[in-house]
């Protein structure tokens, strides 16, 4: 016989009646809809509750569909009509997270590069975090306790200058020089990596590290984004930090090519600037300056000024004088050597039979040290002792050999003398006391002076593909310099009718750059030029051609492919001149627009990417 059990009555909760502000009720909200084509905003309405503290650019959360998602208040507004309009749910954020100037920035940026507006939002405002809001706040309350009101005076902004750093500039003192005294405007300086950033940790500034916590992170940035004095030096998406007209900007070596974004849409840290130009002070300080900037020179559009003059000779390509060079630059000091290949030994071959070492699944071994242990870059098998796949025996010949590799071999050269390394994988940040032979990669050159730089591997550095890699050359080549001695010496591994070493001897890269410039231009190639990389299903990258050149038919644009690439997709790569660039990107986004709006994945698209690949 079943037991009957007691009846239970549900228990329900009773809404509570929600009413709207009675002044701006209704607020336009951009809303991560996560759908290419919902990108506009949309009305909510404003609770009585949430009127006084809901300001624009508050981060609020919002019904969408059946779901909640986060949204960002763009405006406040009256509405006669407010019939199906739902209720805001909740403020997340106290301060708000954007301005006007930087929503109007945004819609700018968005624009450029045909992405919608929230795809901005989120790579330029930090994550949200709690924590650090309320770290933030005590740190301004603190802040304001100690500043002394100093009056905004308002004046024509100075035309965008291009500094070059040359040998006997040091760069930390240029950059906090540029950047004014503190206390009567704020000074947003942008720097490529970590290494750069850790620099300037002695100096009396605000550093918005990228290797800080979620909650550093958001703090950092509230504290930046609402400041209105002070020296604030961050990372690439920093760029979007608010800023007012008295206020400076500095773009620390702008061809570098962490100032890429290569994971969303493809924004650089130097066009997002020059978008900023007509509302702040704009400085790039760099050894050597991109071409878009050298063409800006060039036009007098861009202030140019050098700084430092450090005598020094130049020998070119003379592998006899190599010793001769490392030796007499011992005696007055240590000697910089920049090799381009990390690690020890990343390929070798057989030394009886020459045939390459490879792994069993077909990727070159490389050697992981003074001993015949290998490893495979692929998957990752690693063997106390190698043998050759062909004739069986074990005796390695080193084919490329990393700066680990090379530090043997020249400490067995001059064995007397502290030899260091410094890559990637080990690096060393300052350089000792003592005279050192210092052998490094590109870019990981430890912080001193040297008596002699060494620039070794010339012809494969500036013999890499991609549309900015002799940038990249020049720009480490020049870094390395900069750190040279009065009167010390340089020697290049190139011939001396190389462009790279006629400009490396006459302490200047405008002719080399002018001539370079002219050759893209003839050839469609920034800096007169902008590119497009679009990528997806082989037939819609079809019928994208097909609408792009049927929709501008004036022949200036020019597109390649589509070429098959991996996973069964197709590339097209679409170029362009800057006077065309808003018509063809706006063509982009409505076709991208289009498919989301029947209900297919958007075309994978990037604009003036670092490479094509």
């Amino acid at each position: 016989m079943a037991i009957l059990r007691p009846l239970k009555l549900r228990s329900e909760k009773v809404a509570v009646k929600q009413v709207a502000a009675k002044s701006n009720g209704v607020a336009e909200v951009l809303v991560d809809t996560k759908i290419f084509h919902l990108d506009e905003p949309y009305s909510y309405l404003v609770p009585e509750a949430l009127s006084e503290c809901l300001v624009v650019g508050s981060l609020v959360k919002v019904p969408f569909g059946r779901t909640s998602t986060e949204g960002i208040v763009l405006k406040r507004i009256e509405a006669p009509k407010t019939a199906g309009l739902k209720f805001i749910e909740s403020q997340i954020s106290t301060t708000a997270q954007v301005t006007l100037k930087q929503i109007s920035l945004y819609k700018e940026i968005a624009e450029r590069y045909g992405v919608p507006l929230w795809d901005v939002f989120r790579l330029a405002v930090p994550g949200f975090s709690k924590t650090g809001e309320r770290s933030a706040l005590a740190r301004i309350k603190v802040l304001q306790q100690t500043e002394q009101d100093v009056p905004k005076v308002g004046a024509s902004l100075p035309n965008p200058k291009a500094i070059t750093l040359r040998q006997g500039s040091r760069f930390v003192e240029e950059v906090l020089k540029l950047a004014g005294e503190e206390a009567h405007h704020k000074t947003l300086v942008i720097v490529p990596d970590e290494k750069t950033l850790q620099l300037f940790s002695q100096s009396p500034v605000h550093l918005m590290s990228g290797s800080a916590s979620k909650s550093e992170r958001y703090a950092n940035y509230v504290l930046a984004n609402t400041s209105s004095n002070g020296i604030f030096i961050g990372l690439r998406s920093a760029i979007f930090t608010n800023l007012n007209g008295e206020d400076r900007l500095i773009i620390v070596n702008d061809p570098d090519e962490n100032f890429y974004e290569r994971r969303s849409f493809s924004y650089n840290v130097r066009d997002v600037a020059l978008l900023r130009a007509k509302s702040v002070s704009l400085f790039f300080v760099s050894p050597i300056h991109s071409l878009e900037l050298e063409r800006l020179i060039i036009s007098g559009w861009l202030a140019h000024t050098e700084i430092g003059d450090f005598k020094r000779s130049v020998v070119t390509d003379s592998e006899s004088k190599i010793h001769g060079i490392i030796s007499e630059g011992l005696k007055r000091g240590s000697v910089l050597i920049l090799h381009a290949n990390t690690g020890y030994v990343n390929s070798f071959s057989c030394n009886h039979c020459r045939n390459l070492a490879v792994c069993e699944c077909g990727e070159r071994l490389t050697l992981s040290g003074n001993s015949k242990a290998t490893t495979c870059s692929m998957c990752g098998l690693k063997k106390d002792a190698w043998t050759c796949m062909y004739c069986g025996r074990n005796l390695p010949r080193s084919l490329t050999r990393g700066v680990q590799k090379r530090a043997d071999d020249y400490g067995a050269s001059f064995p007397r003398i502290r030899v260091i390394s410094s890559s990637g994988e080990s690096p060393v940040d300052i350089l000792p006391n003592e005279n050192s032979l210092v052998i490094s990669t590109p870019g990981m050159e430890p912080q001193g002076e040297y008596s002699a730089v060494l620039l070794m591997d010339g012809e494969q550095i500036f013999g890499r593909t991609g549309i900015r890699s002799d940038e990249q050359g020049e720009l480490h080549w020049c870094s390395a310099i900069n750190k040279l001695k009065d009167g010390g010496s340089i020697y290049v591994s190139l011939p001396s009718d190389n462009p790279v070493s006629q400009s490396i001897i006459r302490n200047s890269f405008a002719k080399y750059h002018s001539e370079k410039i002219n050759q893209r231009s003839s050839a469609k190639l920034p800096p007169h030029f902008r590119l497009a990389v679009v990528e997806g299903d082989p037939q819609q990258t079809m019928l994208l051609k097909e609408y792009l050149l049927g929709s501008i038919e004036d022949g200036s644009l020019e597109i390649l492919g589509p070429m098959d690439v991996k996973g069964g997709s197709s590339r097209l790569v679409m170029k362009f001149g800057v006077a065309k660039n808003s018509e063809v990107i706006k063509r982009l986004y409505e076709f991208n627009r289009v498919r989301s709006l029947q209900g297919s994945t958007p075309l994978k698209m990037r604009i003036d990417p670092f490479n094509l690949i």
